[in-house]
């Protein structure tokens, strides 16, 4: 009788326990309704397409403990930036998807599946809290959900509930591309609910996100901005991007696919913005924002380049396109970005930009112990790349006073940590004209007590560099650098055209021109310069906290001018030839290739056989290129000789102007225009709104 009733309770509390296994998976087991259908497709596809390595598979089950940690993960840190306890929902996604690929040796492997369970349980238990916002938020969604989905056929009642309170936190609010992440985590977290009312908000949110923004976002010139007014290509820029295009491949073919004009916006952001930061496989240094890492450039540009194979198989119809921008260095030319104050020239065998910050615009920021020396980095940064490996982890190294291109105080204070709100110039007038091959950057520079009109004209295959009125009250020494770069083979000089190899060091110098690493740097006339090649002491430590303080040790090749302490209109002038050699400086000494003026008032460069012209008019006033040109109100001017006309650019740095009245010797044939006394008269109406800024070109026809 005692053993009936053990036996009917025994097969009565397996029942249970069958039906409970049941009940706890029912939520898991239901079919997909048919409007989620091809969503929960695309995405599991999305996360399988890409198979891990199996070494990398062995290794993470290797550091993988009883408890479900990992040993290579200290789950106690309080580091903010890039939270490294965040990797565990990392390594687990990349179990789930091993052990979802067919073609992986693991696949439905029983061990596997357990300790995908019990790490997972492992992080779902202490459910770990960092000291960012955005990892609660965002981070851990990101990670979680992929997983959930991955494994949602196996996963217990518990595990999903506690699975879906995580990724509760994500609501959609914000706006740029915090705002996409968090719809993102709502989209996938309301399909695991086979919620399809809140799927179809969250990828309308994603959506109004494709916009050109008046705020933070894809901005008019096809830049991008967050944190305010300020540039963010590499940090919050390309992951808007390689969000986009993962929602894009989410809701592809299904009921909440985008709209046709938002992958337009899109495909524009890629070709028209970031193909354009992105050369010989490295990422612009420039646009990299606060994420200056070790290895970073190369990070970056492989990143892009998946978003580029993934645009090129979604956006079909613009697959050749795509193809072009792949092959890194075939995109030449020359480009303003009007709304950040950035200025991009570029040609198959070198790239070249610089990046300003004004009143409009941001120059940079500190958040995160990240970037905590770059206080000046929006402050003219003008850099020179003939290979891609130029500045590659040269930032432990780099002195922050003389960052290339910028004149600054060289002053012993330390410099401030800059929160991303903080740090403006005073200038206004800062922009740049372009004609799509050369163009000109201005920056009348105005901080802390340091006062110069700083320009670049980029003119083919040089930089002419010109610095007037600068002046600072400062007890202390003003320098323009030139560069900072690894010292790599030997530097080459030339003193009143006799030529010295070998060089170490120059104090105050009178130099002709300057070699290295394939870079010429040549001055028009007589400059002081100081040039050293010291072994320097850095650490990794003093560029982002997440480094630890160790110290390395770098040969290191600087080359800047002195204006010396309390300077009043003092300038300078340099011009960088990328591809250069002994040969071509020469030559460049023997016949100057360019007619300069450099004054407070304007700057202007005229190449020798007069095809290609630049002007700078800090006021209004006239300029004898071209016989005579005058304006009525301060803009830059661009000027190219053409077979039947002259192509004519011009744009207003100030943003303020409505028109400008111009007048050119010569009788031109200008829609409006009157030729009075041997002189082409004519109005230009500027751009107004998000296009202020933008470069006006016509093309002036001889009469």
């Amino acid at each position: 009788m005692v053993l009936k009733f053990f036996k009917t309770y025994s097969i009565s509390v397996l029942i249970l326990l069958i039906l409970g296994c049941n009940e706890s998976n029912k939520k898991s087991k239901q079919q997909y309704p048919e409007e989620l259908t091809q969503l929960h497709e695309n995405v599991l596809n999305y996360y399988l397409q890409d198979k891990p390595e199996q070494q990398t598979v062995d290794h993470l089950l290797s550091i993988l403990q009883e408890d479900g940690s990992w040993k290579t993960i200290d789950y106690t840190t309080k580091i903010k930036s890039e939270w490294p306890v965040k990797n565990h929902l990392k390594y687990l996604q990349t179990l789930a998807i091993s052990y979802n690929t067919k073609s992986s040796k693991l696949y439905k492997d029983k061990t596997l599946s357990k300790k995908i369970h019990k790490s997972l349980d492992y992080w779902l238990k202490h459910d770990f809290l960092s000291a960012n916002w955005h990892d609660q938020h965002i981070g851990v969604p990101k990670f979680l959900l992929p997983t959930l989905l991955l494994m949602e056929s196996e996963l217990t009642k518990t595990q999903f509930d506690k699975g879906i309170v995580l990724a509760n936190r994500a609501k959609i609010k914000m706006s740029g591309q915090n705002r996409v992440w968090l719809a993102t985590n709502v989209l996938l977290k309301s399909l695991l609910l086979r919620d399809a009312e809140t799927v179809a908000k969250a990828s309308k949110a994603i959506q109004e996100e494709l916009k050109v923004a008046k705020n933070v976002g894809i901005k008019s010139d096809w830049s991008y901005h967050e944190h305010g007014a300020q540039l963010q290509f590499g940090n919050y820029g390309l992951w808007y991007l390689e969000n986009m295009i993962q929602c894009y491949a989410f809701v592809n073919d299904s009921p909440f696919q985008f709209e046709k004009h938002k992958i337009a916006v899109l495909r524009n952001y890629v070709l028209e913005g970031q193909q354009w930061i992105h050369w010989n496989n490295s990422y612009d240094v420039n646009a990299l924002g606060r994420h200056l890492y070790k290895d970073e450039q190369q990070k970056k540009a492989a990143r892009l380049k998946v978003c580029l194979e993934q645009m090129k198989q979604l956006d079909k119809a613009y697959s050749e396109e795509y193809d072009k921008a792949l092959d890194t260095k075939m995109l030449s030319g020359n480009k303003h970005f009007w709304k950040s104050d950035f200025h991009v020239h570029r040609r198959k065998n070198f790239y070249f930009s610089v990046k300003m910050s004004s009143q409009r615009v941001v120059g940079t920021e500190s958040v995160n112990s990240e970037n905590i020396q770059g206080y000046y980095m929006g402050d003219g940064v003008a850099l020179l790349a003939v290979n891609n490996k130029a500045y590659q982890n040269v930032f432990p190294f780099w002195d922050w006073k003389k960052l290339p291109g910028t004149t600054i105080l060289q002053d012993t204070e330390k410099l401030p940590i800059i929160k991303f709100r903080d740090f403006k110039t005073n200038g206004e007038f800062v922009g740049g004209v372009s004609n799509g091959k050369n163009g000109i950057a201005v920056m009348d520079y105005d901080r802390d007590g340091v006062k110069a009109k700083k320009s670049w004209f980029m003119f083919d295959d040089t930089i002419v560099c010109l610095g007037s009125d600068i002046s600072s009250d400062k007890n202390a020494e003003i320098t323009s650098a030139i560069n900072q770069s690894f010292l790599k083979g030997n530097v080459v000089i030339s003193k009143s055209g006799n030529i010295q190899k070998a060089v170490h060091k120059q104090k105050n110098a009178d130099l002709d021109w300057v070699l290295h690493d394939s870079i010429g740097y040549f001055f028009p006339k007589n400059q002081k310069a100081n040039l050293a090649t010291n072994i320097l002491v850095g650490s990794w430590n003093n560029v982002a906290k997440r480094y630890r303080p160790i110290l390395l040790t770098e040969h290191i090749f600087k080359l800047w001018l002195s204006h010396g302490a309390k300077p009043k209109n003092a300038s300078y002038s340099y011009i960088l030839v990328p591809n250069a050699s002994e040969e071509k400086m020469k030559s460049l000494y023997k016949s100057n290739p360019f007619k300069i003026v450099n004054t407070k008032v304007q700057q202007s460069v005229v190449s020798s056989d007069e095809k290609k012209a630049g002007i700078i008019f800090y006021k209004k006033g006239t300029a004898t290129i071209k016989g005579e040109i005058s304006v009525d109100e301060p803009c830059v001017i661009l000027l190219e000789e053409k077979s039947d006309y002259l192509d004519f650019a011009i744009s207003d740095p100030s943003q303020k102007l409505t028109k400008i009245g111009v007048s050119i010797k010569g009788n031109y044939s200008i829609e409006n225009s009157k030729y009075i006394n041997g002189k082409t008269h004519f109005i230009i109406h500027l751009p107004q709104g998000e296009q202020a800024g933008k470069t006006v070109q016509l093309q002036l026809k001889r009469n």
